[in-house]
Formats: C-alpha cells, sequence, structure tokens
C-alpha cells in the first residue's frame, strides 16, 4: 500500500501567497507544514517492511510517484477521494491559482496516467510542486494500519493510505473515480500550531 504523510497544496498556497491572496493565519499553519522534517516519518518507518519511499517536492505526488512506478514496472491505484488536501489550496486551485510548475507536471506525466473522469483541476492538485512535501512510502499491506497509527500518535494527523502498487506491467498510474463526499481536507485554526481536523464535504 501506499502511505502519504503530508498534505498537499504547498505549492498553490505559495502561489496565492505571492499574489496576496492568503490570510496571516494560513500563511503561518502552512509556513509550519513545510518547516516540519520528514525525520521522525522515517524512524518510524524503517521499522516496519517497506519496500520504497520518495519525498514529494516538485516534481508533485504525480510525478514522484511515477518515478516509483516506472522504476518498479508496476502499475499503481491512486485513490484520489483518500489524499489529503489543504482546504484552501483545493479552493485557490477551483479559482485558478496554479503555479506553472504544476502545469509542467501535469504535461510530463499525462501519458503515464489515466485519469479517468477525473476533472482538469483535480488533475492539477495532484500534480502541485511541493515544497517540503511529506514522504511518499510503499509499505507491506499487513503493516500499513500499525504504521499509519505510530505515525498519527507521533502528532502527524494528514497522514494517509492513499493506493496501493497492484501488478507487473508499465509502472501505469490509474486514478480511482473522485467521491466529493469522501475528499479528505485538512483544516487549519489560527489558534493552533497544527492542524485541527480532518474533514469531508457534505455531499
Amino acid at each position: 500500500q501506499l502511505i502519504l504523510t503530508k498534505a498537499i497544496g504547498t505549492g498553490i498556497v505559495s502561489t496565492a501567497l505571492k499574489r496576496g491572496l492568503v490570510s496571516d493565519e494560513l500563511r503561518i499553519e502552512v509556513t509550519k507544514q513545510m518547516a516540519e522534517l520528514n525525520k521522525k516519518a522515517a524512524e518510524i518507518m524503517i521499522k516496519y517492511n517497506v519496500s520504497a519511499c520518495t519525498d514529494v517536492t516538485g516534481f508533485g505526488l504525480l510525478g514522484h510517484l511515477r518515478e516509483m512506478s516506472k522504476a518498479s514496472k508496476c502499475d499503481v491505484s491512486l485513490l484520489f477521494s483518500k489524499v489529503p488536501f489543504i482546504k484552501e489550496a483545493v479552493d485557490l486551485a477551483a479559482a485558478g491559482v496554479i503555479p506553472g510548475g504544476t502545469y509542467n507536471n501535469l504535461e510530463y506525466v499525462k501519458q503515464d496516467v489515466d485519469f479517468g473522469s477525473l476533472p482538469r483541476t483535480k488533475q492539477l492538485l495532484l500534480c502541485d510542486a511541493q515544497t517540503s512535501g511529506g514522504l511518499l512510502i510503499s509499505i507491506d499491506k499487513s503493516d500499513a494500519e500499525e504504521c499509519i497509527n505510530e505515525m498519527k500518535n507521533a502528532g502527524m494527523s494528514s497522514v494517509a493510505v492513499v493506493g496501493e502498487f497492484t501488478k507487473k506491467a508499465h509502472g501505469s498510474i490509474f486514478i480511482k473515480p473522485w467521491a466529493h463526499n469522501n475528499l479528505r481536507f485538512v483544516i487549519y485554526n489560527s489558534s493552533s500550531e497544527i492542524p485541527i481536523a480532518l474533514a469531508t464535504p457534505l455531499p
């Protein structure tokens, strides 16, 4: 299974910041997320049966996942509805606030990704160029739940299983249909130093 340790959206939020579209509260909280090191996640990860790992940075989630799938020659199923996003980044993307690098990332990966009916804005979210993103970990299914729980107990509230390698093939990525009522958001609050909740929007 595939574990992602941090929420996606820092590239979009950073672009919005440059345009003066971000509140001070969001700027502070997203900066804290970016400043959080992956050291703790890595120390927990090595206790388990992990077959591959990469950090998610400038090539976006799909760009780095493509590196893993091509190197292993294994197809991947990615569950869009399970990927944690910074809620404000989702809103900003819908308003067209998307960095140029994210468009480039989509162009780079699209030949190897079956997006199905996923709208273009959601495709771009998966390609958002991250600053100090989390780890993307391929872990044995029998270890995934215990690893996730340990990471959550260590304060990584956004960590989630987002997909899995399925079979030896061409290293293609298949995005499962987007389910609006299952989309995971990280909601920040100005009075807290950490995300206060993971929420799902109403249908």
